[in-house]
């Protein structure tokens, strides 16, 4: 086994006579201690590294009248702020601030790392019938993981009944999913009603603790693989005009990358701003 570079633009050049395409599963490149440290978890560090020292960067000095870098942050900052004062309430949004901002940031930068050239066609190789295969490249796009993605799911649960429970209280959170949604005329409607909104509520339940895991921790998977698998394919199917052919599905992908990433903020906010920023408790957020 030996090491193999591609060039900075080889996804646009001449990978598929020297690798093997995109790999299902991360791959394990070394351990420390036992623990193996996978191709997904490098891309993972880098994306960490790179918020860090933006941050650091562009707060260093902060001025009362910032410009460049510092003015750029404090723009994204406000800017989600803002948007999640207004799904969950003022309070809320303060005390989730710092996951809901952070998981857009890094979702976002882990997607557009994993259109990079290079990642996933640079790491340890061996020659296969006279050319090439890469089998162990040393980066790949980071939520095409759905260990990952599992990970943002399982964060975001506990987090949705703890911000609930603080907001509303665990009488209101049951109220708002139990609870009735109409004001009652008669004895006859109000228990129509109370049975109706009662199912409903264990439907809510059901979602809550199985759909919605599911569905967050294989949408942006789904998304993100199927896209880095839709370059791939596109790249072997005519390797001599990839650099023609991948141009404008990069520049879908790249949208793909964004919006992906601003679905899971909005829905993970929509979804506890539902019950947080409830009108039957929000006074409580002001």
């Amino acid at each position: 086994m030996r090491l193999f570079v591609l060039p900075f633009f080889a996804q646009a050049t001449d990978v598929a006579s020297k690798t093997e395409g995109l790999t299902k599963y991360p791959v394990p490149l070394f351990s420390v201690d036992g623990f193996p440290i996978t191709n997904s978890m490098i891309s993972e560090i880098i994306v960490t590294c790179i918020i860090i020292a933006v941050i650091q960067i562009s707060m260093r000095s902060p001025k009362l009248v910032p410009s460049g870098m510092q003015n750029f942050v404090e723009w994204i900052v406000e800017s989600m702020n803002n948007f999640l004062e207004m799904l969950l309430g003022r309070a809320t949004a303060r005390r989730g601030f710092w996951y809901f901002a952070g998981l857009l940031v890094f979702i976002v930068l882990g997607n557009l790392l994993a259109l990079v050239p290079g990642v996933g066609t640079i790491g340890w190789g061996h020659e296969v019938a006279g050319h090439f295969e890469v089998d162990k490249p040393f980066f790949r796009g980071m939520n095409a993981n759905d260990n990952l993605t599992a990970a943002y799911s399982a964060i975001f649960f506990v987090m949705f009944f703890y911000w609930c429970v603080r907001a509303a209280g665990v009488r209101g959170s049951l109220f708002h999913i139990f609870g009735p949604k109409v004001r009652f005329k008669n004895l006859a409607a109000d228990w129509v009603f109370i049975t109706i909104f009662f199912v409903v509520g264990w439907i809510e339940v059901l979602t809550i603790l199985f759909v919605r895991p599911i569905a967050f921790t294989f949408r942006l998977y789904g998304n993100i693989f199927g896209g880095e698998y839709l370059l791939d394919s596109i790249y072997k199917m005519a390797p001599n005009f990839a650099f023609i052919t991948l141009v404008p599905f990069y520049f879908y992908e790249l949208l793909v990358a964004v919006v992906q990433a601003f679905v899971f903020f909005v829905l993970t906010a929509a979804f506890t701003g539902l019950i947080t920023n409830d009108s039957n408790h929000a006074a409580a957020d002001h």
